[in-house]
């Protein structure tokens, strides 16, 4: 379905339900909060050559033209005028986006190297620092591939003004692509995620220990979404194998693409998460997206978290909240409480 085309900017942050900001330059994408998720950097805005843009929200997976051009008959000379200038435009902000996350990367891997980046969790809770707010909401046991650090460990590598992160302790994810170390996520103590700015997010993944998990029958690779769903999942399988989260539903297709070629012999579970479905569809964006991964990739299996109205009732009392479990987080959690 192709997405509708608005006249007015602010429409079409509207039908997307992102939070409105300035057109970035003719080529580039542009990050930005979600109305669910404003700290969040899930919504986008991309501008083409004639004044228009493409805006879209990575949570629900919803899409929106803004158009200067509507109602207008363009000639075939200025049709092909515009494409040829957006051809240009992409192939540049190519080439600067890939010089961006290779500076990027380099940093990153300085952040870890260095004894005043980040610090294992495993080794603070060793020292008696108790465990990170985050990973206690979530029930999960941290592993030696979860790592903390502060906002001035953060801005002594990457500059004051470099990204703006909250006050108090923050976990770190290093970020994996074709087994390089090429980015991170970082998680406050509310929870709120943070992706490194100019860092490589398309096919890359936490993973949730550096040697493969042992377990029974032939090793797998398991992908969850979102790390406390990853480690709840490893936690209550009995089979082995690699394990990693591609940190949103977006990048599932190419987190499971790279595996596949590197491992094609091996079972693949994505363990999708149950979002509110939109637009009649019987399923959110997190099964939708491993649904069109399943399309493509062969032993590709989705597992979907049961939710029943009992269950619901009582992830409700366990949280305090009126939120709807979503995840295989969320179903251990509700499983596990008695």
């Amino acid at each position: 379905m192709k997405p509708p085309v608005f006249n007015e900017l602010a429409s079409a942050f509207d039908f997307c339900e992102v939070v409105a900001t300035d057109l970035p330059p003719v080529g580039s994408i542009k990050r930005t909060g979600t109305e669910k998720h404003p700290r969040s950097k899930n919504g986008y805005i991309k501008s083409f050559p004639d004044g228009g843009a493409l805006i879209g929200n990575w949570e629900n997976d919803l899409k929106a033209v803004f158009s200067t051009t509507t109602g207008k008959k363009l000639t075939r000379q200025e049709r092909e005028l515009i494409r040829q200038r957006a051809r240009e435009a992409e192939q540049v902000s190519r080439i600067e986006e890939l010089h961006r996350h290779e500076r990027t990367a380099q940093k990153v891997r300085s952040f870890f190297d260095s004894d005043l980046g980040a610090f294992p969790t495993l080794s603070m809770e060793g020292h008696g620092v108790d465990r990170h707010p985050y990973l206690q909401r979530k029930a999960v046991e941290p592993t030696g591939m979860i790592f903390e650090c502060t906002r001035e460990n953060f801005e002594a590598f990457f500059g004051k003004n470099y990204q703006r992160l909250p006050h108090g302790r923050l976990l770190v994810f290093p970020l994996f692509h074709d087994g390089e170390l090429v980015s991170m996520q970082l998680i406050d103590e509310l929870g709120t995620k943070y992706f490194l700015k100019d860092g490589l997010l398309k096919g890359s993944y936490w993973q949730a220990t550096r040697a493969e998990k042992d377990g029974e029958g032939a090793p797998i690779i398991a992908i969850s979404e979102g790390v406390a769903t990853l480690l709840s999942v490893m936690e209550h399988s009995r089979r082995g194998g690699l394990f990693v989260a591609s940190m949103n539903a977006q990048n599932i297709m190419g987190v499971a693409e790279s595996l596949k070629h590197k491992f094609p012999d091996r079972e693949i579970f994505v363990y999708a998460d149950r979002d509110q479905a939109h637009d009649g569809q019987r399923y959110g964006i997190g099964v939708l997206k491993a649904q069109k991964a399943q399309s493509t990739i062969q032993g590709l299996q989705i597992l979907i978290p049961p939710f029943k109205q009992p269950e619901i009732e009582k992830f409700r009392a366990i949280t305090g909240s009126d939120k709807a479990p979503t995840d295989w987080n969320d179903y251990y959690r509700i499983w596990e409480t008695k």
